[in-house]
């Protein structure tokens, strides 16, 4: 049974779209019956977003503004919300209008189905022909990567159980891959169609160089979903490999050199020396496959520092 929804939507100059937004997520959530709260992050916008969310916080109890202290990009406005909710159920989504908030109710629906994160994948879209086929590459690669088959991975508009937010750490731009890394418990999800809307007032924000960081991050999905626990399994396993395979080269010219008369420095220097930097590197990747296990360890083993800090709150319930 959901007790009470956080939906959580992070803003960047969206001063022209917030009574819009906020209208239509009271409007989405009064037909459901359910109590909710609003978490509205300002991300350091310079346009008024802010002087618009005291406003609103005004006329809507349901409203919690946050304001950042800075522009910490997406992903840190996200997690300041996911911090600040207190649902069993959060609902994340963007604050420019593309996302409709009429399709929450059927997210919380399948919620109370069983199932622990529901999202929407794209049945239509205002992108152009070459951003569809390149997101839709990009969504087969990073489901290869992850290991786990989810028909879009880049929309922040889903609903979680609020559990499974409980210790993702989100850092850079890793909201993009939030779906698969929490997807990686073995949960119930599910993906519905969804109609993707024009932007709302406003500039978008993406760009073509977003798009080569989104490869560049791929790297680090795969080791936060395969290694980010367990480092050692990746460095000391890759160093152990080096570490035999430079060895045996070693006592492979050695011997030769004892018994069989095998001329090393005038005539396999180069190699030899080879084998040796690769028993010499295979022992470096398994010391730092062990100082990462140790500093996995030692984070788990303590409160992690928060990375961003927030400026001011709005709302009843804002501190003074």
């Amino acid at each position: 049974m959901i007790k009470l929804v956080s939906v959580v939507v992070p803003l960047y100059n969206e001063v022209g779209n917030l009574p819009v937004l906020v209208a239509e997520i009271a409007a989405a959530m009064a037909d459901t019956g359910y109590a909710y709260e609003m978490v509205l992050v300002n991300d350091g916008s310079s346009d008024g977003t802010w002087q618009q969310l005291q406003t609103l916080a005004a006329e809507h109890p349901q409203l919690r503004g946050i304001d950042l202290a800075g522009n910490y990009g997406q992903t840190l406005a996200l997690r300041a919300g996911f911090d600040a909710a207190r649902g069993d159920v959060i609902v994340a989504m963007d604050g420019d209008l593309q996302h409709d908030p009429a399709y929450i109710p059927q997210f919380l629906e399948y919620l109370e189905q069983g199932y622990d994160m529901v999202g929407g994948y794209k049945e239509e879209s205002p992108d152009s022909w070459f951003k569809r086929r390149a997101a839709k590459a990009a969504h087969r690669l990073i489901a290869r990567i992850s290991g786990f088959d989810m028909r879009y991975f880049g929309a922040t508009f889903k609903a979680y159980r609020s559990y499974l937010l409980d210790n993702v750490n989100l850092l850079s731009d890793s909201h993009r891959f939030l779906g698969a890394v929490v997807a990686r418990e073995g949960i119930r999800f599910k993906e519905i169609p969804i109609t993707i809307r024009e932007r709302g007032e406003g500039a978008s924000s993406y760009t073509l160089s977003k798009s080569f960081r989104v490869i560049v991050d791929l790297l680090f999905l795969k080791f936060a979903i395969s290694y980010m626990h367990k480092p050692f399994r990746l460095f000391g396993v890759t160093g152990g490999v080096l570490f035999l395979i430079g060895l045996a080269s070693t006592f492979g010219f050695a011997v030769g050199s004892v018994f069989f008369g095998v001329h090393v420095k005038g005539e396999y220097m180069a190699e030899f020396m080879l084998a040796v930097s690769t028993m010499v590197i295979g022992l470096l990747f398994i010391s730092f496959g062990l100082v990462a296990e140790i500093g996995i360890h030692s984070y788990y083993g303590r409160a992690g520092a928060c990375p961003y800090r927030i400026r001011q709150q709005a709302g009843q319930e804002a501190p003074p």
